[in-house]
């Protein structure tokens, strides 16, 4: 006999783990030539969701937002349930539902690593995490969905971690974007990391090297201890900022036993740090349509200094910036920032 529930019954093709009222979610799965031999043999094949306008696109194409994850991180995470409270993709939804936020596609950028973050750079100790998403991931979406071909209908955003990716990018690629959204991104090295760098030292040779780490990170039992963050944190910047061949696979900027800065390898760290290369690269800069920053009044990284100083270089270059000064420590609204870019004179 044919139960009375079978009309009830709906089989997904994807777990469906919430309702979007304007969007729909894809998965653009990336096979990456970059990342094949990586140096920490992690997945070339990365999956970076896609959120997509439920409405027919525009004659000349949905213009396109990157969504960059914090440290420790990823794409993926931004879609986990959040129980009593809406995840971003939910909140986004909302913002576009009611006109607050631009129809656009959203690609959630897959840059995970074993240490918990690439900085969306290219490196030696990760990976050549840019090349994947400058030469595969934006290719790959031109090619997928019908969107915008000039960079003014581009726009790269995140925080932490992920704004100083957006920062990045925007700044050494305003051919491919044209906004940048920075939030609390990763700054002023002086005050931000290495701070973390002077205490993960002694608990990194305690633990027996960076190698002991890798394998107490792989078993699933470094992750207890209570500055575990703090290493992960300290040995994944290094990873990025200064990686070398040794038994480590990195320098750190100071010496371990007299706790001095290296000279040498602290001149690799500001070569990649925002406060400096914004300045290096003023005239791509120029070129940029616009930046978005955001912080907290106090930071728990000190990250609200670095981002005042971005801001003065970026007032000095003579490009549009909205910042924001928040009472929290630290403020992901990406709610607030991608409404700015609802506004008439500053729509990607």
């Amino acid at each position: 006999m044919e139960s009375k529930t079978n009309h009830l019954r709906s089989l997904q093709d994807n777990l469906e783990l919430f309702e979007l009222k304007s969007l729909k979610i894809k998965t653009l799965l990336i096979s990456s030539q970059a990342l094949k031999k990586n140096p920490l043999r992690d997945s070339s094949k990365r999956r970076n969701p896609v959120l997509l306008p439920l409405s027919d696109p525009p004659k000349n194409g949905w213009p396109v937002v990157f969504v960059l994850s914090g440290y420790a991180g990823n794409g993926t995470k931004y879609f986990s349930d959040r129980g009593f409270d809406q995840n971003f993709v939910q909140s986004l939804d909302a913002l576009v539902h009611t006109g607050h936020a631009p129809q656009a596609i959203y690609v959630f950028v897959d840059a995970w690593t074993s240490w918990g973050g690439s900085q969306f750079i290219n490196s030696k100790g990760m990976g050549n995490y840019q090349d994947y998403i400058i030469d595969e991931l934006v290719p790959a979406v031109k090619s997928e969905f019908q969107v915008k071909k000039a960079p003014s209908g581009w726009c790269v955003m995140g925080g932490s971690s992920g704004g100083y990716g957006a920062l990045h990018l925007a700044s050494l690629f305003p051919n491919i974007f044209s906004i940048a959204v920075a939030i609390a991104p990763d700054c002023f090295f002086e005050a931000s990391v290495l701070p973390e760098v002077y205490k993960a030292i002694p608990i990194i040779e305690k633990t027996g090297g960076v190698p002991a780490v890798f394998e107490s990170l792989k078993k699933g039992t470094f992750l207890k201890g209570r500055d575990s963050f703090t290493v992960l944190n300290a040995i994944a910047m290094t990873l990025c900022y200064s990686p070398a061949i040794n038994k480590d696979g990195l320098e750190f900027p100071i010496d371990a036993k007299t706790g001095k800065i290296k000279s040498s390898v602290w001149k690799k760290w500001q070569s990649k740090d925002p406060i400096y290369f914004l300045k290096m690269r003023e005239e791509k800069v120029k070129k940029l349509k616009a930046i978005y920053l955001d912080v907290g009044k106090r930071d728990q990284f000190h990250l609200h200094y670095g981002a005042r100083q971005i801001k003065e270089t970026l007032k000095k270059i003579k490009i549009y910036i909205v910042s924001k000064l928040t009472k929290t420590f630290f403020s992901p609204i990406f709610a607030y920032l991608i409404s700015k870019l609802k506004k008439k004179n500053m729509k990607i």
